[in-house]
């Protein structure tokens, strides 16, 4: 099992990503401290949004991570699209409520950042229980993004959550749940969690492998 410091989520329930930055981060580097503030800054969080992923990336790569983002969504037609080619891709309920939660139009500029950023590696496709496994095993650090926390739950309804793996065998997965409510190293059966990351449909799901590539970039931060 992966041992790293676990974050909750904010009382307002809208820092799932960067409650896990704050665990990878403190993970690599113990000595540093980090508030929900200055991760805020480094994830271009707005007050009452969801985070997308685009930003972390950015800063995860300039600091000197390898980074893997792996998932169904086409950077280089929403970075040339941007809402038209997220609602010909989403089902119209889905959409609605990322353009609720979500800034498209600063989203689509950091999009625009992230392609021409060295270190970062994203690639089109959906994510497998595969890709889980073979780059745990490489000693990246996993993010499943996109996971439907109501499907976890049972429950019926949608959101988008971000969650950190510690653990897989055969028929089970460990994960910080920065929550609400917080849950850490929590256990769930595969077929629920694929269910919940496979949402809408099972090409939909998405992940992030972050693996440090230099002690010395510890220096930049």
């Amino acid at each position: 099992m992966l041992r790293i410091p676990f974050y909750p989520n904010s009382k307002d329930d809208t820092h799932c990503v960067q409650a896990c930055l704050r665990s990878i981060l403190k993970f690599h580097f113990p000595e540093q401290d980090y508030s929900f503030r200055y991760l805020d800054r480094v994830t271009a969080h707005k007050k009452g949004k969801w985070t997308w992923n685009s930003a972390m990336l950015l800063f995860l790569a300039r600091l000197g991570f390898e980074v893997v983002d792996i998932g169904s969504l086409d950077y280089r037609k929403f970075a040339r699209d941007g809402e038209r080619y997220l609602r010909s891709v989403w089902p119209a309920d889905v959409f609605e409520i990322q353009k609720r939660f979500a800034d498209f139009k600063n989203e689509q500029r950091l999009v625009r950042l992230l392609l021409r950023q060295k270190g970062a590696r994203l690639i089109d496709r959906s994510a497998t229980p595969a890709d889980l496994r073979v780059f745990s095993r490489r000693g990246f650090i996993v993010l499943c993004g996109g996971v439907n926390p109501y499907v976890l739950d049972r429950k019926k309804g949608y959101a988008s959550h971000m969650v950190l793996i510690t653990d897989l065998d055969e028929g089970t997965v460990t994960f910080h749940d920065p929550g609400l409510p917080p849950r850490k190293n929590r256990k769930v059966p595969l077929k629920l969690f694929l269910r919940a990351w496979r949402y809408p449909t099972r090409n939909d799901a998405s992940l992030i492998a972050v693996r440090l590539k230099s002690a010395n970039s510890k220096r930049n931060i």
